[in-house]
C-alpha cells in the first residue's frame, strides 16, 4: 500500500492531513454560552488538504480510518 493513497482529485498531489475539527450547527445563544452548547448538534470530521491547490477533503471522524492516514 502506497504511504499515503489519498490524492487529489484536481491534481494528484498527496492529500495533507491537517487534523480532526469540530463543526456545529445552531444560532449563536447570548448570554446563555456554554450550557446551551450542549444541545447543538456537533460533528467531528477529519480534514485534509492538498498542497498544491487548496483543495479540502471532509471525512467522518471514526468512519472508515483505516483507509487514510493520519
Amino acid at each position: 500500500m502506497a504511504e499515503n493513497p489519498m490524492q487529489c482529485p484536481r491534481c494528484n498531489d498527496a492529500l495533507k492531513y491537517m487534523g480532526t475539527k469540530r463543526f456545529h450547527e445552531g444560532t449563536q445563544w447570548g448570554m446563555l454560552g456554554n450550557v446551551a452548547e450542549l444541545f447543538e448538534n456537533r460533528e467531528h470530521f477529519d480534514v485534509y488538504m492538498c498542497p498544491r491547490c487548496g483543495r479540502v477533503e471532509f471525512f467522518v471522524d471514526g468512519v472508515g480510518e483505516e483507509f487514510r492516514p493520519h
